[in-house]
């Protein structure tokens, strides 16, 4: 690695000095030409026995490591901050203390991202993860536009994945995760764009839905239950309606959900009208039976919801 880093101890943000008698025992072994009788080398080389090094600059009140590589060379660097209690600062990552305590006596341009490693795991390897560059996240492609369910991956019916997709044989980045209705269809893997573009419901013969209620018009009969990702129910997922449209899914909803929803509260009790009503309201749970399935009108914006369980 060719950029820098620093072992410096601090106190009240002021540099303070190692003792040089720790730098020398654990330095001097792999120091090139060994160490002087007296003082420290102005600057020097390391060499490990299996062939890493280091470039040295420095005194006791700080050390540069330059150019130095992976393995025993920061076992050494490991080593000399445990035993003097020193920061170890990548340069451009954020410094490396043993104790949290040791924080408050940073420089104050460095207290706010600071790394904690126990001294007992504070080892080169330790080290060498906490400063190995970080590979990007992927940049997964946009989804296609599901009117009637506007975010699928906020509602666990699309999830990333890598895999290729079962239907078209493209890796898309994403696959469905919902239901899927028919007799010879795969059990899983197949990709959100099979499902917009109608492909995996022409193939298979396949519905992601298992019933709409309420009349709607042919065409968004089939969008919804042919061209948009379905959702996980307890018993076979039913899609509400309302104003003479399918309504937008917005995802799984418990009594804490509902709280936001008075609307939607009126609906559920309008198909719950018993004396038992609110305490099957209370009872709803958006991780556990029985659950709520939310949905918003696309005219008017009204909540609506349905409730079941096993």
């Amino acid at each position: 690695m060719s950029y820098g880093m620093y072992v410096c101890r601090f106190v009240d943000g002021q540099p303070t000095p190692l003792h040089e008698a720790a730098i020398r025992d654990v330095l001097g072994p792999v120091t090139v030409g060994g160490m002087p009788a007296t003082g420290l080398p102005e600057p020097w080389d390391l060499e490990a026995e299996e062939g890493g090094g280091a470039e040295v600059y420095g005194d006791a009140l700080g050390l540069t490591f330059n150019r130095f590589s992976p393995g025993q060379i920061l076992d050494r660097v490991a080593e000399l901050a445990r035993r003097t209690g020193a920061a170890v600062i990548p340069l451009g990552c954020p410094a490396i203390l043993t104790s949290e305590a040791d924080r408050r006596h940073l420089p104050e341009s460095l207290r706010a991202e600071v790394i904690v490693v126990a001294p007992e795991a504070l080892t080169g390897r330790a080290i060498q993860l906490l400063i190995s560059p970080r590979p990007e996240p992927r940049r997964r492609p946009a989804l296609p536009q599901f009117p009637y369910h506007p975010n699928p991956v906020a509602t666990g019916s699309v999830a990333p994945s890598d895999t290729p997709c079962a239907c078209c044989g493209q890796e898309r980045g994403w696959v469905y995760t919902g239901p899927l209705y028919a007799a010879d269809a795969p059990d899983s893997g197949i990709c959100p764009y099979c499902v917009a573009f109608g492909k995996a419901a022409e193939r298979h013969d396949a519905t992601f839905a298992d019933g709409i209620e309420g009349d709607v018009p042919e065409d968004v009969v089939t969008t919804i239950l042919r061209r948009t990702p379905g959702f996980l129910a307890w018993q076979s997922p039913t899609w509400l309606t309302h104003c003479g449209d399918g309504a937008e899914f917005l995802g799984l909803a418990g009594a804490k959900e509902l709280e936001k929803y008075p609307d939607a509260v009126d609906h559920l009790r309008q198909r719950w009208p018993d004396d038992r009503f609110y305490d099957f309201l209370a009872s709803l749970d958006k991780d556990d039976q029985p659950t709520a399935y939310l949905f918003r009108c696309r005219v008017c914006a009204t909540h609506l919801a349905y409730a079941d369980f096993t």
